[in-house]
């Protein structure tokens, strides 16, 4: 399970990927995958919900669950 970051260009045409891919394995159970995500409004982080129902913020910056 991975999470990979993208950026829009300036021209608002294509995406590019940012960074490598933050490996999210250390934060789940293997039978587990996100069925849900959400940026969360004027914050560097993403609201993942997975199979189970739990949901999670994880931090872009300190590219970790909160």
């Amino acid at each position: 399970m991975q999470l990979r970051i993208f950026a829009l260009d300036d021209e608002r045409v294509s995406f590019r990927g940012v960074g490598s891919a933050i490996d999210l394995r250390p934060f789940y159970d293997d039978a587990e995958s996100i069925v849900h995500a959400c940026f969360v409004h004027g914050r560097e982080e993403i609201l993942l919900v997975d199979s189970s129902a739990q949901a999670r913020i994880f931090s872009l910056t300190m590219l970790q669950p909160k």
